[in-house]
């Protein structure tokens, strides 16, 4: 094969230089919330240790029958330090050598160690959450509380939040950067359309698969609200905002969710997620800043708001007629809590 052009090669010597942060910060984060723990737990995951409220998360999970966490758990520790150094050499060489099957050779290893990392991750949070103490304190049959992957999950009380830390994201960038090299090589180089279309196609979809944020049904009799911490139980009402970085507060009734909102506690950004359920259809979530709303002395929320929530006007008025309530939309109905 050709040889790279000279951006190419100071892009990937670049590329490979910048993974030695690696050892220095770390490349993934655990993070939990509890009504008992606001201002959260953190778990630091580095290339060769564990760091953060290790021992105060181990405690907490002991109770419902999980392992301590310890490093020894983790052979990866002994070898990753091995695994980055070898990826980081191949970087290296292929800019010194100069050749295009290198390059392809190092967007392999840097995709292949990306995907099996997440493998490797799942599988020890799939064991680490199913493989439970029979005789722990707390036994819930047939719950598991395996870690989220990616994103946020509800276990139990607490929020989990599983994603890249600093070194993480530095991988990220540089796999993009290092695909968009080989995608400008392969196409400067005339190659086929039946080849190179897929590989665009390929790199264009890690932005989109590496930012998607769910929301999660809200868990009457099991959820407790944020602001209020009373557990969920009327399904037809309740509230939900998703952050930019996938965190999920879940609230029992409009009042607590709009008085969250406008407190100091957190600046919720314009870009965050803001869902409500729909009275006409328990547990069903809908856009709160595109929903309609009625409030009303007959309607008997869980936090006395008197606010239902609709999707469709029609619904609303047809609840309406009996209620005869002052209807809102999302700006006024922001202005009765102010």
């Amino acid at each position: 094969m050709k040889k790279l052009k000279p951006l190419s090669r100071i892009v990937i010597a670049l590329s490979a230089l910048m993974m030695i942060t690696a050892y220095y910060v770390p490349l993934w984060q655990i993070l939990m919330w509890a009504p008992q723990y606001p201002e959260g737990l953190e778990m630091k995951i580095w290339v060769d240790n564990i760091t953060g409220d290790v021992k105060i998360i181990s405690a907490l999970n002991h109770y419902i029958g999980m392992k301590h966490i310890e490093v020894s758990m983790f052979p990866e520790f002994g070898y990753m330090i091995y695994i980055i150094g070898a990826v980081i050499a191949a970087g290296l060489l292929t800019a010194v050598f100069n050749r295009k099957v290198l390059l392809l050779v190092y967007t392999f290893l840097i995709v292949a160690c990306g995907v099996a990392a997440l493998i490797d991750f799942y599988i020890w949070g799939y064991n680490y959450g199913h493989n439970l103490d029979p005789t722990a304190p707390i036994v819930v049959p047939g719950m598991s509380y395996q870690p989220p992957l990616i994103g946020t999950k509800q276990l139990l009380n607490f929020t989990a939040y599983s994603g890249p830390d600093t070194g993480g994201w530095v991988f990220l960038v540089i796999g993009i950067v290092v695909i968009g090299v080989l995608v400008y090589e392969l196409y400067t180089s005339r190659v086929p359309g039946k080849v190179l279309t897929p590989l665009i196609a390929a790199f264009a979809m890690i932005p989109l698969a590496s930012c998607s944020i769910e929301p999660q049904p809200l868990q009457y009799g099991k959820d407790a609200c944020h602001a209020c911490k009373m557990t969920l139980m009327d399904n037809r009402f309740g509230a939900e905002i998703i952050t930019d970085k996938g965190k999920v507060y879940k609230f029992d009734d409009v009042n607590c969710m709009l008085n969250f909102l406008h407190s100091k506690e957190l600046k919720v950004p314009e870009q965050a997620t803001i869902l409500v359920i729909d009275f006409s259809k328990p547990e069903t979530l809908i856009d709160a800043r595109a929903a309609r709303y009625v409030k009303s002395e007959a309607i008997r929320s869980p936090m006395a708001s008197n606010i239902a929530a609709f999707e469709t006007e029609v619904s609303l008025l047809t609840f309406n007629d009996a209620w005869h309530g002052k209807i809102l939309d999302w700006s006024e109905l922001q202005q009765e809590y102010k």
